[in-house]
This record gives C-alpha cells, structure tokens and sequence, in this order.
C-alpha cells in the first residue's frame, strides 16, 4: 500500500528551516566553543521563526485583498443574475473580470462549473478555501442557504455586497482612528531604548567598578562579576543563555567575559522582545490582528538592530 504525505506550502518551508537549525546546532554542539554554540542557537531560531512570520503575513495581506476584491465580485453577480442569467453562468461570465487575488479561486469556481461540477458543490469547496477568512466563510454559507432554500438569489448577493462594504468601510475608519495609538508604539519603542542607555550609562561602570577591586578580593566584587563567566568553557545545556548572550556579545564585538558584555546582551535581548511584542500588539491595535502586527514587528526590530549597531560602538551600550 502506497501512503503518500503531501504538504502545504507552509510546511515545506517550517520542515526546511528545522532541518537548516538542527544542522547548524549540531555544528555548534560539536565546535564545543561557546561563542559558536551562542550564534548558531541565535541564527537557528531566526531561520526557524523569520520565514514563518513572513509566510503567515503574506497569507494574511493575500486574504484581505480577496476580501476587498469579493463585494465587487458579488455586484457583478447581482448585474448578471438580474439580466436573467443563472447562478452558475454569472459566475462563469465574471470569472473573466480581474478580481487580483480573488481571480484564481473565481477561475476554479468557473472551470468547475464548465465542466458541469454541481454548484452547490463548488460553492462549498469554494467556501473550504476560504475558511480561513470568517467574512468570505460567512458570505458563502449565507448563499448556499439562500440557494438550497429557492430564495431571491440577486437579493442575497446585493445584501452581501452591501454588508461587506459597509463592514470594510467601518475598518477603514477604525484604522484611521486608532492610527495614533500605532505610533504610540513605536515611540515607546525608541523610549525604552532610551531609557536603556540610561540604565547603562549610570550602573555598568558601578559594576564594572566593583567587580574589579583595585587590591585583593573583594565578596562583593565577587557577586557583581559576570554571571555567564562559570560557562565560558561550559557545554551544559544549562549555559544554554550564556551561550547566546556570549554569541550576542561577540556580534557587537565586546569581551565575553566583562560585566558589560553581560548586561549588553540582557539588554539587547530584552529590546528584541520588547520590539517583537509591541509591533504584535500594534498590529491588533490599528488591524484587529495580531498576525498584520507581523511588519511592525519586523520594522521594530530592525530599528533596534540598527540602534545597538550604533550605540554600542559609540560606547553608549556595553562597556
């Protein structure tokens, strides 16, 4: 018995970039230097999550123009079915229209229905597609029950029309409106780089200070060092943080084993989240998505990419 897997799109690429992660893992494992384990983990999880993110934002932008083209779509179908064509030829007729991203799936729908599909059939299928999308879900559920039912088919689909325009309309407005707040993250981005320089500026050097007594040992200096300096030469899974730190502190090209590099990379990793987690929520604030808060999350963190590359050179960072 033959058993054949078929994949999506979206898993090909996932099963890829595990495969590219678990080889540059065992590469660091091996190499059993710490400051190579820290940036293959780094590179790993970018390989693993950055092509995911891009391929769900992708399908999300892909769906809200299907969703933008579909009113049009359905008020050429009003045209049609009230110049007394049926159902199933008005769909063929507009699978002629450009709809952008809608037009191949109205192509399929057509080429269905040519080959004389039962149109209740290619509705549902057609629904199956879309599901993803809980508007255009709705919409094809509503007309197959008007359909099953012998309602006024062109009424039906000018209600639609209607609705979803009205629906797109009130997104519009509420994007515009809540625009503000969007911006708001931004800054608060920008802010809490900021306010990290700060910190840096006035408590890295006390440490540094403290941590290197100018005679004899200190037991404070000993609580200030740097907490990674046990996993230098360390492949414990337990190190694993300090590996990842140290692969940070290598990037930005600052001492491993110093004070400074630990509370760089503490702060650099921090600013990575903090910048991933606010365009996440900026993207639900100004779409009702978390998935379309995808791009402010990759803008924001670029910016704190492109902040630390130049604030740690200029010594404002680190130490």
């Amino acid at each position: 018995m033959n058993l054949k897997l078929e994949l999506s799109k979206e898993r090909k690429i996932l099963l890829v970039c595990i495969i590219i992660s678990v080889l540059l893992l065992m590469f660091g494992v091996f190499s059993g230097i710490q400051g190579v384990l820290g940036n293959t983990i780094i590179l790993s999880a970018f390989i693993i999550i950055v092509p995911q993110l891009i391929s769900n934002y992708i399908n999300y932008r892909n769906m809200k123009e299907i969703e933008s083209r579909f009113p049009n779509f359905l008020r050429d179908l009003v045209e049609s079915t009230r110049a007394g064509m049926p159902l199933h030829k008005a769909i063929i007729f507009s699978s002629h229209t450009d709809y952008g991203a809608l037009t191949p799936d109205i192509k399929k729908m057509a080429h269905q229905l040519s080959w004389n599909v039962n149109i209740i059939k290619v509705l549902e299928q057609a629904k199956e597609r879309l599901e993803k999308s809980e508007t255009l879900s709705r919409a094809f559920r509503i007309l197959l029950e008007t359909y099953n039912s012998g309602g006024s088919i062109d009424n039906t689909l000018n209600s639609l029309s209607s609705t979803m325009m009205t629906i797109q309309d009130t997104e519009k407005e509420r994007k515009s409106t809540l625009s503000q707040y969007v911006i708001a993250m931004y800054v608060i981005s920008l802010v809490f780089i900021g306010i990290i320089v700060g910190i840096n500026w006035l408590m890295v050097p006390i440490f540094q200070a403290m941590a290197t007594p100018s005679g004899g040992s200190s037991p404070i200096g000993g609580i200030i060092a740097n907490p990674c300096n046990s996993c230098l030469y360390a492949v414990d899974v337990g190190c694993t943080p300090c590996g990842i730190y140290s692969g940070i502190c290598s990037v930005f090209g600052s001492e491993p084993s110093s004070i400074g590099c630990y509370y760089l990379a503490l702060f650099f990793s921090i600013s990575i989240i903090q910048s991933l987690m606010g365009g996440l929520v900026a993207g639900q604030i100004g779409e009702g998505s978390v998935v379309a808060g995808i791009k402010h999350s990759l803008i924001l963190v670029s910016i704190t990419i492109a902040a630390f590359l130049i604030l740690v050179p200029l010594g404002l960072i680190g130490g």
